[in-house]
C-alpha cells in the first residue's frame, strides 16, 4: 500500500482524533596523560592565540606547552598544534626557514602535528606532500543555522567519535569570507589520506577535501579551515569536541571507530570472478497455498499506481502493472529498473504491457497476467527480517517459453552522499550457481541475485541498454560511461523448464556473508519467511486498538493505517531501528526534480515526524515501538541537548528543527502516562533534563519563549511564516513541554 509522507501524517492525526545505538561510531579512548604544545608564530600572540591556548589549558590532565617558532624549545610535546587562521600567520611561519628542519626532525622522532587553517599548507612545505593544496574561499551569508559549515567522514573516523561520523563546526553571526585549504575538484593529496570533506546544509561536498591525515614517520592531521576562536561561533561546543578528538587521536588515546578514508576512483565498473557459492536445495512454494494476513486490496485491471512492500531491512517499490522500480536495503539501493518479459515464439512481450490484475496485501503483492500462452502469476515479496526479497513466477502455459529479467544496479548510497560515493562497482557472474554478484571496492556493500537453477543465457556489464534477441536466444547491449551494471538473465519456463521460478535478490552493507545468508534463506525456506511476515501482521492487528463501526470501509482502512505505520519501522546496521517518514521512488529527488535524487521518498529517520506519530502509536497501544523511538532520539541527541531533525540511513545527522526537542519531552510524558513505564523515564532523565536545558538556552530575548531564530524551523514555518522569531505553534509546544516536565 502506498503511503506518502503527507498521507502518513494525515493518518496520524486521524488516529489521534479517533482515539480521543551509531553503534559503529562509539568512541573508545585510552586514558593516558600527554603533553600538548601550541606553536606561536608571533613574538606576542594575538587574541586568537590567547583563546586557543586558553582552550588547551581548559583540559585537565593535558600538560600545555608554548613553543616559539623562532626560539625552539628543548622540551617538545607529544602533540604540537600549528594554528594559522590567517594568511599573514602562514607568511610569518614560511619566513622561518630554520623551523622547517626542526619540524621534520620532530616528526622523524614520532612527533604529532595538528595543523589547522593555513597550517594545512605545512605538509607540502615540509616536503611530506607532493601535491600543494589550494586556497579557496567561501562567501557566507548569515542565514540562521542554514549557513553552517562542517566536515563529513567517509564511514567514520576517531576524530568524529561522539559526533556521528561528521559534524558542523562553524556557524557565524554575520556575512563573512571563509578561506578553505584543501584539494578540490579532481585533485587529491598524493601522500596523505582524506579523512573528511566539506559539508553544508543537507549536502556533502565530496570534491572539497579539507581534512587530510599523514602517516609515519610521526603523524599529521591537516584541517584546512573552519577552526576559529576569536570569531563568534554558535557551534563552538562541537568544535571543542572535534579538536579534543583530534588531540586524543594524535596522542594514540582515541582508537575507535576504525578510521575510514575518502578514496579516488575512476567510477567505472570492474569485472571479476566471484568466490564460489553453494546453492541450497530449493523449497517449493505454491502461491495458492500461502497463508494471508487478512487484508487485501484488489484491482482489475492493474494501474500505473505506485506500490511499496517493506520489511525491517528491505524496501521494494514499483507500479502495479509490472516490474520493480527500486529495491533498497538500507542504506543503499541494490536494484533499479527491473523488467520482466516473456518470449513467445519469435516475439518478446514485456509483462507490464500485458493485461493484468493485482492483489496488494501487507505481506506481498500478487500479479496475474493474461499471456498468449495462458495465465502467469507473479508474487513480489520483501522479507520481514532479512535484507532481501524474491519474485515467484507460476505459469499455466500450453507450451514452453523463456522468461527474461533485466535490471540495473548502481549501489546508490543514501543521499546526502553523492552518487558514486562508494566507488567503482565490482561485478561478476558465478557460472556454477548462475548468480550475479555486485559489490563496492571494500566488499562491505554486497548484492546477490539469481534463482536456484542456472539461466540459459546471461549478460552483465556496464551497459546503457540491454536487449534480448529472440532469434539468437542471446542478450546484447550498448556500453555506458556510467558507474552502473546492467544484467540480463533468461530462464526456461513451462514445458521442460518447469512451471515455476523463484528469482531471489539480497544485499547487505555488512558484507557478502549476510547477503549470502539472506539469499540462501529465501531459496531454501521461502515458506517459513513468508509465514513469519504473515504472523507479524496477524499479531499486529490482533494486539493493537481496532475500530469496529458501522462504516466497514473506515474499519478496513484503519487496519491499513496500522500496517502503513508499521512499515515505516526500519532497521539500519550501525544506526538502529526507528521510524522513517515515508516511501516513494527517487525519480523526482528531494522536493522535485533534483539531480541528487538519492532518497526513496522521505525514508530518513525524522525527529518531529516520529514524535507526532508516537502520540498516535501510544494511543493504539504499541508501547514498545514508542519506547524504542524515544531511545533512538536519545541515542543521537546533540552535545547541547538538541534532538535531531533527520538522520539519513547512510548515517548523516542534521539538527535543523526547533520543534523536535520540545516534542521529545512531550512524547516522553505522553508515553509515561499511556504505558506506566516509569523506570524508562527515570533512565531517560539525563536526556530529558539536557533537552530542557537546551530549550531554556534558546530564549535569547528573555521573554520566556523558546525561539526559531538560529535554532531551526518548526512544522508550520513555511511561506509567510518563514523567518518568524517565535511562532504560535512553537510557543504552544513550549507551554506543553513545561507542563509535562514540571
Amino acid at each position: 500500500m502506498f503511503v506518502t509522507r503527507t498521507m502518513h501524517l494525515a493518518l496520524v492525526f486521524w488516529m489521534l482524533a479517533a482515539s480521543a545505538g551509531i553503534d559503529a561510531l562509539t568512541a573508545q579512548s585510552v586514558s593516558r596523560p600527554f603533553s600538548a604544545g601550541y606553536l606561536l608564530v608571533r613574538e606576542v600572540g594575538d587574541k586568537e592565540d590567547s583563546l586557543a591556548l586558553r582552550w588547551l589549558e581548559g583540559h585537565p590532565g593535558w600538560q600545555v606547552l608554548q613553543i616559539s617558532a623562532s626560539r625552539w624549545s628543548a622540551t617538545l610535546p607529544r602533540v604540537l598544534w600549528i594554528h594559522l587562521p590567517d594568511s599573514m600567520d602562514w607568511q610569518r611561519l614560511e619566513k622561518t626557514p630554520e623551523l622547517r628542519a626542526r619540524l621534520l626532525n620532530y616528526l622523524n622522532n614520532d612527533g604529532r602535528l595538528l595543523l589547522t587553517g593555513y597550517g594545512a599548507l605545512v605538509p607540502h612545505w615540509l616536503g611530506r606532500e607532493a601535491q600543494a593544496p589550494e586556497v579557496h574561499a567561501r562567501q557566507i551569508k548569515d542565514n540562521w543555522n542554514f549557513d553552517k559549515k562542517g566536515l563529513q567522514s567517509f564511514r567514520g573516523h576517531p576524530v568524529f567519535a561522539g559526533l556521528f561520523g561528521g559534524t558542523f563546526i562553524f556557524d557565524g553571526d554575520r556575512d563573512q569570507r571563509l578561506p578553505l585549504i584543501g584539494y578540490f575538484g579532481d585533485r587529491y593529496p598524493e601522500n596523505g589520506r582524506v579523512v573528511a570533506v566539506e559539508k553544508s546544509y543537507i549536502t556533502v561536498h565530496d570534491t572539497s577535501r579539507l581534512l587530510v591525515e599523514y602517516p609515519a614517520p610521526g603523524k599529521m592531521l591537516a584541517v584546512g579551515g573552519l577552526v576559529y576562536f576569536a570569531r563568534t561561533n554558535r557551534l563552538a561546543y562541537r568544535l571543542d569536541k572535534f579538536l579534543e578528538n583530534c588531540f586524543l587521536y594524535l596522542a594514540d588515546s582515541l582508537l575507535n571507530p576504525p578510521p575510514t578514508y575518502w578514496q579516488k576512483y575512476r567510477l567505472q565498473p570492474v569485472e571479476g570472478d566471484p568466490a564460489p557459492l553453494s546453492v541450497p536445495a530449493e523449497q517449493p512454494l505454491q502461491i495458492d497455498r500461502l497463508p494471508a494476513s487478512g487484508l487485501e486490496l484488489t484491482r482489475d485491471p492493474a494501474t500505473e499506481n505506485y506500490f511499496d512492500l517493506a520489511g525491517r531491512r528491505a524496501l521494494i517499490m514499483g507500479r502495479e502493472t509490472g516490474g520493480i522500480e527500486e529495491f533498497w536495503v538500507h542504506p543503499f539501493r541494490i536494484i533499479r529498473d527491473l523488467q520482466v518479459g516473456l518470449q513467445v515464439g519469435d516475439s518478446l512481450l514485456w509483462l507490464d504491457a500485458l493485461p493484468a490484475s493485482v492483489q496488494i496485501r501487507p505481506e506481498a503483492l500478487l500479479r496475474q497476467y493474461q499471456t498468449p500462452l495462458g495465465r502467469l502469476r507473479e508474487l513480489v515479496f520483501a522479507d520481514f527480517k532479512f535484507p532481501g526479497g524474491f519474485l515467484q513466477f507460476e505459469a499455466d502455459f500450453s507450451r514452453k517459453a523463456v522468461l527474461i529479467l533485466r535490471f540495473r544496479s548502481d549501489l546508490r548510497w543514501m543521499w546526502p552522499y553523492n552518487a558514486g560515493a562508494l566507488g567503482d562497482l565490482h561485478y561478476g557472474f558465478h557460472a556454477p550457481s548462475g548468480t550475479v554478484h555486485i559489490q563496492d571496492p571494500s566488499g562491505d556493500f554486497y548484492c546477490l541475485f539469481g534463482a536456484a537453477r542456472r539461466p540459459k543465457a546471461h549478460l552483465i556489464g556496464p551497459f546503457a541498454q540491454l536487449q534480448w534477441d529472440p532469434v539468437r536466444q542471446a542478450f546484447w547491449g550498448t556500453k555506458s560511461e556510467e558507474n552502473q551494471v546492467y544484467a540480463g538473465l533468461a530462464y526456461p519456463l513451462g514445458g521442460e523448464g518447469g512451471s515455476s521460478l523463484r528469482f531471489v535478490m539480497s544485499g547487505s552493507s555488512r558484507g557478502r556473508g549476510e547477503a549470502e545468508a539472506a539469499w540462501k534463506a529465501l531459496i531454501s525456506a521461502p515458506g517459513d519467511r513468508y509465514e513469519a511476515f504473515v504472523q507479524h501482521y496477524r499479531g499486529l492487528l490482533d494486539s493493537m486498538l481496532i475500530v469496529r463501526s458501522p462504516d466497514e470501509q473506515f474499519n478496513r482502512l484503519w487496519k491499513w493505517a496500522l500496517v502503513g505505520t508499521d512499515r515505516f519501522w526500519v532497521h539500519t546496521p550501525g544506526l538502529g531501528t526507528a521510524l522513517v517518514a515515508g516511501y516513494a521512488t527517487t525519480a523526482r529527488g528531494w522536493d522535485g526534480g533534483q539531480k541528487i535524487s538519492g532518497r526513496p521518498g522521505y525514508a530518513w529517520y525524522f525527529g518531529r515526524d516520529s514524535e507526532w506519530s508516537g502520540f498516535a502509536i501510544d494511543d493504539y497501544g504499541d508501547f514498545p515501538m514508542v519506547r524504542h523511538q524515544l531511545a533512538f532520539l536519545q541515542k543521537f541527541q546533540d552535545l547541547n541537548g538538541k534532538i535531531f531533525h533527520e538522520i539519513s540511513t547512510s548515517g548523516v545527522v542534521h539538527y535543523d528543527a526547533a520543534d523536535a526537542t520540545p516534542l521529545y519531552v512531550i512524547l516522553a510524558a505522553h508515553y509515561a502516562r499511556a504505558s506506566g513505564d516509569v523506570p524508562f523515564i527515570r533512565e531517560s532523565w539525563p536526556h530529558l533534563k539536557k533537552a530542557m536545558d537546551f530549550l531554556y538556552s534558546t530564549d535569547s530575548d528573555g521573554d520566556g519563549l523558546i525561539e526559531n531564530t538560529n535554532v531551526g524551523h518548526g512544522w508550520v514555518e513555511g511561506g509567510r511564516l518563514w523567518g518568524a522569531h517565535t511562532t504560535f505553534y512553537l510557543a504552544g509546544l513550549w507551554a506543553q513541554a513545561l507542563a509535562d516536565a514540571a
